[in-house]
């Protein structure tokens, strides 16, 4: 994770339905940026921004206006996730439903055990990630204040 401070000169190719914006930071343009939680940057405010690679815009996981305290992180994929989840159910429920036909409940368990161990780990990792970048992006000084030695 790196995290960067930039300033938003100017903002403009602004899609509120969507959240994406475009903006200048001296002198230089960036385009097709989406907005963390549909929050469009105010013009001429700093903000804090944690990438998951360096100066990528696709790898945003959250900012903050240097000038507040509030933290804004970009939803994980697990919370994307939601609206799918019939159809992962109906997947996995078929997944397992084979695994028994084929062998009873004694084929069909150790596949459970692996796919709850899986998404356990994947949501642990997706909560340590957010969790990170929330500690290093409130780690930021406000706008206007000196750090004292």
């Amino acid at each position: 994770m790196h995290i960067e401070q930039v300033r938003f000169d100017r903002i403009f190719d602004v899609q509120q339905r969507t959240g994406d914006f475009s903006f200048e930071s001296g002198g230089w343009p960036v385009y097709g940026v989406n907005a963390v939680g549909g929050e469009i940057p105010r013009e001429a405010a700093t903000y804090a921004v944690a990438f998951a690679e360096r100066g990528n815009w696709e790898t945003v996981i959250g900012w903050r206006d240097l000038a507040t305290q509030e933290v804004r992180l970009k939803p994980t994929v697990w919370a994307h996730l939601g609206p799918h989840m019939p159809w992962i159910y109906l997947f996995i429920s078929g997944l397992l439903g084979s695994a028994m036909s084929g062998g009873g409940w004694k084929a069909a368990l150790p596949l459970a055990a692996m796919l709850v161990l899986v998404a356990g780990l994947l949501i642990r990792s997706a909560m340590v990630q957010q969790r990170r970048a929330e500690l290093a992006l409130r780690a930021e000084p406000l706008a206007g204040v000196e750090e004292r030695a």
